[in-house]
């Protein structure tokens, strides 16, 4: 399966699209796989790129897998700022090759930690074949090793809520506080990441999620084998300078280690959090020294998840059913004269790398010219189990979509998972294009047409639909 035709076809053979769910006995089994790299790669997550000169803490693929006798369904998060979908179509038909899941039922995200190696070209961070070819096989190691370990297994599900870490990062600014755009035009009217406690702050721009999804597996003997949460927090940072680390979710699974006493895959996926991070932008700007507010905040979200999962009743038998979405949307590609003004602003930078944000921005609109389709062809799927709903999208999505979702959802709870199956950058709604700001800005990073954002929540809560 080396093209996209042949891909496509393995998914409809497969039962990509919505099938009648089944119920049966439930087996489950977990794993980790080891993806540190070498020192002295790329660290992804900045405009400018960095070197991984110290290992903080390992970066791990951690797989869920469950058996009901029917159906089985692969769940899987990588510690990366982003995975495209080149190499998680390839990890699946390398799943699908060697354990018989079907590519449709296979649900792989990012992370997003910002101290990684990058697994695509993100801004001036180029990815490093041999990784991403290892990384590719790796992914698919964690699923393979989830299905050696299937056990006779009890599941269940709940949510709960952690108000305490999550604020959106998009703010109304009085006139004139706003800076030009990399483009130097002046019509932003909200601000990305303000100066904390700033004056000219007004107000945020838009919600938050504080709802914490937790899934819990355990053996029959009352082992907990796994658990799955899902929230939506960008990532904390705040690490050493060139350190290589998998940022509060690695943190999170060591806390939930400790909190329940023994060994099990502890798995923390991130909700739609494109405009959502952890600081208090109307607060007193506070100095911590490296990774104290990341294991804080870890230390805090474990808390609830394990008081949530102390609640969860189990069950052996459960519904399981999958299905996926392939979207067309549209591409933002800049204009000829765009191009024209963007190659005038580089020539005069020089050769890079660059610091400068206008010059950074010039490189971004020249790659996507010269490399990018008219069209974005990419995944929205959506998983049952049980009454539990899971629905993926393909970027870093507004909180507001995951929002609208779990409104709309016939399950209860809904968990939403961003940076899944693709990346597409940014996914500002179309209110949020409107009022500009970082996240929109034309560059790899943020490419999508306006109107993709209604599209993805479209296709996930028609999915959702049709699994319920």
């Amino acid at each position: 399966m080396r093209n996209r035709r042949q891909f496509l076809g393995a998914l409809v053979a497969a039962g990509a699209w919505p099938a009648r769910a089944a119920a049966g006995k439930l087996r489950a089994g977990a794993s980790t796989a080891n993806i540190t790299p070498q020192l002295g790669c790329s660290l992804a997550g900045g405009m400018t790129d960095r070197i991984g000169a110290e290992v903080h803490d390992e970066l791990h693929v951690r797989s869920l897998v469950l058996d009901n006798g029917s159906a089985q369904l692969a769940i899987a998060t990588v510690d990366s700022c982003a995975v495209p979908r080149s190499i998680l179509d390839r990890a699946k038909e390398l799943i699908q090759s060697h354990t018989g899941i079907p590519p449709s039922h296979v649900l792989i995200s990012a992370t997003h930690t910002h101290s990684a190696p990058p697994a695509g070209h993100l801004f001036q961070s180029v990815p490093d074949p041999k990784y991403t070819e290892w990384l590719t096989v790796k992914i698919a190691d964690a699923v393979r090793l989830a299905v050696n370990r299937l056990e006779p297994a009890r599941i269940g599900w709940a949510a709960g809520r952690e108000d305490r870490l999550v604020f959106n990062r998009r703010y109304y600014m009085k006139p004139g506080a706003i800076p030009p755009d990399p483009f130097g035009r002046t019509t932003d009217q909200v601000q990305m990441n303000p100066p904390v406690g700033s004056p000219d702050i007004i107000k945020a721009a838009g919600p938050t999620d504080p709802e914490v999804g937790v899934l819990a597996v355990e053996a029959v003997d009352g082992r907990p084998l796994a658990v799955l949460g899902n929230y939506a927090l960008h990532y904390v940072g705040g690490t050493g300078g060139g350190h290589i680390s998998a940022d509060y979710f690695a943190a999170w699974a060591r806390a939930m280690g400790r909190l329940a006493g023994r060994r099990f895959v502890a798995i923390l996926s991130n909700g739609c959090s494109g405009n959502i991070n952890g600081v208090n932008f109307l607060g007193p700007r506070v100095q911590h020294p490296p990774y104290r507010q990341m294991e804080r905040y870890a230390d805090l979200l474990a808390v609830e998840c394990y008081r949530v999962w102390r609640t969860i009743v189990f069950q052996d038998t459960v519904e399981l059913a999958a299905s996926v979405e392939e979207l067309a949307l549209g591409v933002r590609l800049p204009s000829a004269e765009d191009v024209a003004q963007a190659r005038q602003t580089l020539a005069a930078a020089g050769l890079g790398p660059y610091k400068e944000r206008s010059h950074i921005y010039a490189r971004e609109t020249v790659l996507l010219a010269e490399g990018y389709p008219r069209t974005a062809q990419t995944w929205v799927q959506a998983l049952r189990i049980g009454s539990l709903g899971i629905a993926t999208y393909p970027g870093e999505a507004f909180v507001e979509m995951g929002l609208e979702a779990k409104a709309q959802s016939p399950f209860r709870p809904t968990m939403l998972i961003e940076l899944a199956n693709d990346y597409r950058g940014y996914l500002p709604t179309v209110a949020a294009h409107a009022l500009g700001g970082y996240e929109t800005w034309r560059a790899k990073s943020s490419y999508l047409e306006k109107n993709a954002a209604p599209q993805i929540v479209a296709s996930a809560l028609r999915q959702l639909g049709s699994l319920a």
